[in-house]
């Protein structure tokens, strides 16, 4: 089997765009990674701010001005 340099620089070419196939999933991974922090901050952002209210309605219900200093 003899091989030319056609074939080889073909074989080269489906190289190539297998390569670049692979670092464009690499470039939407890494943007829909980078997306999804930005969810899970925005989201425990969120949490702690229920959180926050909750903590005052509980502090507003303890405290309901029978207080005598």
């Amino acid at each position: 089997m003899n091989i030319d340099r056609e074939q080889i620089e073909n074989r080269k070419i489906i190289l190539q765009n297998d390569i670049n196939t692979a670092r464009q999933r690499i470039a939407d991974n890494d943007k829909k990674r980078q997306e999804d922090v930005a969810l899970i901050n925005a989201l425990t952002g969120a949490s702690q701010q229920c959180d926050s209210f909750l903590k005052e309605l509980d502090d507003a219900s303890s405290d309901d001005g029978n207080d005598k200093e």
